[in-house]
């Protein structure tokens, strides 16, 4: 009998330890770990008009891009991917997300994020219903998981060729 006690117990701690592991109240799970992308070369800054690249990733993390000239401090419309770039070489941390996947409430807890060196942008091409982009780095999410997101962007802001932002 004492047998099945200490293997509820281990059973409720485990239980307990998973959820602290992943946020709590977060979509346990919800994003992979972050990945690295390759660099693409060149990466150049493109003229206006020019036709925009193909890229390595979905949303690219690097490559020929925009010239960044303001960053905008909000975004309802999506961004081109050569803006998207611009914006990584500045050291921003890009999160974008599906709007059919997506509904208000979690966009409403996406942007509390945003700040001078996180911007959140809706993206209906995007391969999953949240992805969070820096230089070189990947997250792909199935649902929000503001933890993981934040703590992705801790770690990427400002780590960019261009990337002087202050936090």
């Amino acid at each position: 009998m004492a047998g099945r006690g200490v293997t509820a117990a281990l059973a409720v701690l485990a239980a307990a330890s998973t959820l602290v592991a992943c946020g709590g109240g977060e979509a346990a799970g919800a994003c992979s770990h972050a990945e690295r992308t390759r660099a693409q070369f060149p990466a150049g800054h493109l003229l206006p008009g020019q036709p925009e690249p193909t890229y390595l990733s979905e949303p690219p993390t690097s490559g020929p891009h925009a010239v960044v000239v303001t960053v905008p401090t909000q975004v309802t419309e999506p961004l081109s991917r050569p803006l998207q770039v611009g914006l990584l070489e500045l050291g921003l941390v890009l999160v974008q997300y599906r709007p059919a996947d997506v509904g208000p409430e979690e966009v409403a807890r996406l942007e509390a994020l945003a700040g001078a060196t996180l911007l959140v942008a809706p993206n209906a091409d995007l391969p999953d219903p949240v992805v969070a982009s820096a230089w070189l780095s990947l997250q792909r999410c199935q649902d929000v998981d503001t933890d993981a997101i934040a703590r992705f962007a801790e770690d990427r802001a400002s780590r960019a060729p261009g990337g002087h932002l202050d936090g």
